[in-house]
């Protein structure tokens, strides 16, 4: 007999479903990927936690997903291990499968002598302090009513209690540092209650019920602990919101029924909250000062002009225009531009012999370029630092870490080489190569574009003889790589053929001044001149 398996998406964060990587009807192992989520960050692959036949998608492409959300349905064989668990999970929510009819009246007799204990955890996201509780051992709870208090760094939440009951113990302290999933108290509850929430968790979850044919008698006890968690539910009102989200409206003066909740079935969270009151800003007539925000530009229907369409920018493209706009808008870019003669570097490229370092093909300029700039880091620490957002602070960085911007379909990522100073030109041309792959097909990590220094935009081929690079906050500068052209150069006699590279150096003017900038650039283009110097 064959089962129902839901797969969930058991990683950490959220994002947008942008591929499905089986069909329906295929046969998947445990592990192979079953579809990928895209961030703002990076593209994941998630894999099934179990062998079985794809049978329903429970999420569409396009889809919003977070922790905890159901993906799919698969079908699997039942296993000796199921089966047991299927047992075990019967005898907790005391949902017996006799083997003959007992008489009725004997069981109810039997379920009213009986009380269980429940168990409260907590079930919102986040963590934070206990500071308050809101009732005290022996109090009569009802359903929803406040358990106690939880503040986080961000703002104090109500917890409530899931079931009705008699408070009969904590499992915390005031002062506890409480995070998603924590035990926070025990409740009484009576029979009655105990076999309605008994129900629900069986229907909640069809795959541990009991199979219909089962022989297996459950023998019943007289105390069943139940664990549980909190849903911080709308109370008193037909608007789905937590505790969290009406205290976050009433400080912030926002009408929940304005509102639109991101979740499943239109729960409003905080950030739905925050999201509005941002709108509402930004929705300011431009004639109106609003502190130093910018009005946007009106809406216009362009379609009155012509053919147009409309598509919708991907997660990954949407964080890299808001952190770029952050950057521009938060740091004071100056930008020194210079020409670098690269010809003895180009005639030792040319003589770069790849299968020797195991390379599929020549290195192009790019890992000298860092290998340099590693170097121009170690003399001027100032370009390898940080300001601290509350401007009175600079962190000074002892690893360099370089950053290179890789253009892919996805839109403009930035990978990171760690520990750059300590690599080769091979070494560096080889991690080049990888990250770029893993770019363009979106197996990028969070971890593989955090932890930068100094960052890198090269055009290469692509043209121009310069441009002003926005600085990857939070660092401090970037250099642009514009594309090398062969010049005249007068040697005192004659105008000879010399190939030239246009260099930008885009700075935070907050903490490197011109002349450290001067140097920096000059220490660059006396190495790119004289390549032995950084070879040796």
């Amino acid at each position: 007999m064959s089962s129902e398996l839901i797969i969930k998406l058991d990683a950490e964060g959220e994002g947008e479903v942008i591929e499905y990587s089986v069909a329906i009807g295929d046969t998947i192992n445990e592990g192979d990927s079953l579809l990928v989520v895209e961030s703002d960050k990076a593209s994941m692959d998630i894999p099934a936690t179990s062998s079985g036949v794809v049978n329903k998608w429970l999420v569409e492409i396009g889809s919003y997903v977070s922790q905890g959300a159901q993906l799919a349905m698969i079908t699997t064989a039942p296993t000796s291990t199921q089966q047991d668990t299927i047992v075990t999970t019967t005898e907790c929510a005391k949902i017996a499968a006799p083997e003959v009819a007992t008489d009725t009246s004997e069981q109810l007799a039997a379920d009213t002598a009986t009380s269980s204990e429940i168990i409260i955890s907590l079930d919102a996201e986040g963590a934070g302090e206990v500071v308050e509780y809101s009732a005290a051992i022996g109090d009569s709870l009802s359903e929803g009513q406040a358990l106690l208090l939880v503040e986080s760094d961000k703002a104090a939440m109500d917890i409530p209690t899931s079931s009705a009951g008699i408070l009969t113990k904590w499992l915390v302290q005031i002062g506890d540092q409480v995070s998603q999933g924590q035990q926070l108290a025990v409740i009484t509850v009576t029979a009655e209650q105990t076999s309605i929430a008994a129900s629900i968790t069986t229907v909640a979850d069809p795959i541990t019920q009991a199979p219909e044919t089962s022989a297996t008698t459950v023998t019943p006890q007289k105390k069943t602990v139940i664990t549980t968690t909190t849903t911080v539910a709308s109370k008193n009102s037909s608007i789905s919101a937590g505790p969290a989200a009406r205290k976050l409206a009433r400080e912030m003066a926002v009408d929940l029924s304005r509102v639109t909740g991101s979740t499943y079935r239109g729960r409003i969270l905080k950030e739905d909250i925050k999201a509005f009151v941002k709108q509402q800003m930004l929705s300011v007539p431009s004639n109106t000062a609003v502190g130093s925000a910018i009005a946007p530009f009106d809406e216009i229907d362009f379609s009155q002009f012509g053919d147009i369409e409309t598509k919708t920018m991907s997660g990954m493209a949407r964080a890299t225009s808001a952190h770029m706009t952050r950057c521009w808008l938060n740091i004071p870019h100056v930008t020194l531009t210079d020409e670098v003669d690269i010809t003895e570097l180009e005639a030792f490229r040319a003589s770069f012999k790849p299968e020797e370092f195991q390379l599929p093909k020549k290195p192009t300029i790019l890992p000298f370029i860092i290998m340099i700039i590693t170097r121009a880091l170690r003399k001027y620490p100032q370009f390898n630092c940080s300001i601290h957002p509350d401007g009175k602070q600079i962190t000074y960085k002892k690893y360099i870490n370089i950053g290179i911007a890789v253009d892919t379909p996805a839109g403009l990522l930035v990978p990171v080489i760690r520990d750059a100073d300590k690599m080769s030109i091979s070494e560096l041309a080889q991690q080049i190569n990888t990250l770029a792959d893993r770019a363009k097909n979106r197996k990028l990590s969070a971890e593989d574009m955090s932890g930068g220094c100094f960052s890198i935009s090269s055009l290469g081929p692509i043209g121009g003889t310069g441009f002003t690079p926005i600085i990857n906050g939070p660092e401090v500068a970037i250099l642009g790589v514009a594309s090398a052209e062969i010049k005249p150069v007068w040697d005192g006699q004659s105008f000879i053929p010399r190939k030239k590279l246009p260099l930008c150096l885009s700075f935070d003017h907050r903490v490197i001044n011109g002349a450290d900038a001067g140097k920096f650039m000059g220490m660059v283009r006396q190495y790119m001149e004289q390549i032995g110097k950084i070879i040796l």
